[in-house]
């Protein structure tokens, strides 16, 4: 059996850290590809519901709902798109995680915020 030291471990911890790092922009780009392909489809929903209507209208609420998930596709693009993060000798890697996680945390709540305002009010202004 293999007793690890403190330093063995140290040096793993900072190992994971530094992997988890790099990897974080490839996580973002994989939220930021799923967030656009839902967005898109609940516009593209939104779309075939209100032109299977009877008295098929372009309203306002239809396109203020349009707006916002056009919004939420931004918001997706951000997130997959291509990030470089600078990781230096001097560099607080625990810091460096735990900003890139929040960053990442910060625009999928803004994505979901966005998503769910413009999936109410377009399936509100629907039903109307």
């Amino acid at each position: 059996m293999v007793q690890l030291r403190g330093e063995d471990t140290a040096t793993g911890l900072r190992d994971w850290i530094k992997t988890e790092i790099r990897e974080s922009p490839r996580l973002s780009y994989d939220l930021g590809k799923f967030f656009f392909a839902v967005s898109s489809w609940t516009i593209g929903a939104l779309a075939a519901l209100e032109k299977l209507n009877t008295k098929s209208v372009i309203d306002t609420p239809l396109v203020l709902s349009l707006c916002v998930l056009f919004l939420s596709i931004t918001v997706a693009l951000n997130l997959a798109r291509p990030k470089k993060i600078q990781v230096g000798g001097d560099t607080d890697l625990l810091e460096a995680y735990k900003s890139q996680i929040d960053k990442t945390a910060r625009q999928m709540g803004a994505w979901f915020l966005l998503w769910v305002i413009g999936a109410v009010i377009g399936f509100f202004a629907i039903r109307v």
